[in-house]
């Protein structure tokens, strides 16, 4: 009869950790969905961040381009009559402010890569801590009913 409530009570323990385990579980699929949607959410908002700061570089580009074509065309019709030395020089002017806007928006889409990469990264080591950490869990559940078997066995 002791034995019996022994057993009994054992039977319930193992019941209720297996309970507890699964509740733990949960919460723990629900926190990494969780965090995965929060990773998800910054990945879209560095994602914005990037288009954001692309399309500025694109205004600020194209206003420094038309400044700079404005202020070639009124250079080129002034200097009309000077020499064709004069018109290289305001030509090669032009030339390198268009390769530093080029290099400018080259920058803006590499920020952008990069960040949308660290998203990624940091999103991939977040799964691999919930695999590992709900492997832990199913380990030490599987244990401790493994436990209970033996002690039911004994």
């Amino acid at each position: 009869m002791i034995n019996e409530n022994k057993l009994d009570d054992l039977k319930n323990k193992a019941s209720d950790l297996g309970k507890d385990l699964k509740f733990k579980a949960k919460d723990l699929q629900l926190q990494g969905e969780k965090t995965g949607n929060d990773l998800k959410h910054k990945i879209t908002e560095i994602k914005l961040e990037g288009e954001k700061a692309l399309h500025n570089l694109n205004t600020e580009t194209d206003a420094q381009y038309t400044e700079a074509k404005v202020s070639f065309d009124e250079k080129a019709k002034e200097e009309k009559t000077e020499s064709s030395v004069t018109e290289n020089t305001v030509q090669e002017k032009l030339e390198h402010l268009k390769v530093e806007a080029s290099h400018k928006f080259e920058e803006a889409k590499l920020k952008a890569t990069e960040l949308k990469q660290e998203a990624s990264v940091k999103f991939d080591e977040f799964k691999a801590q919930a695999s590992t950490k709900f492997d832990e869990l199913k380990k030490t559940a599987t244990d401790t009913v493994n436990k209970f078997k033996k002690d039911d066995q004994a």
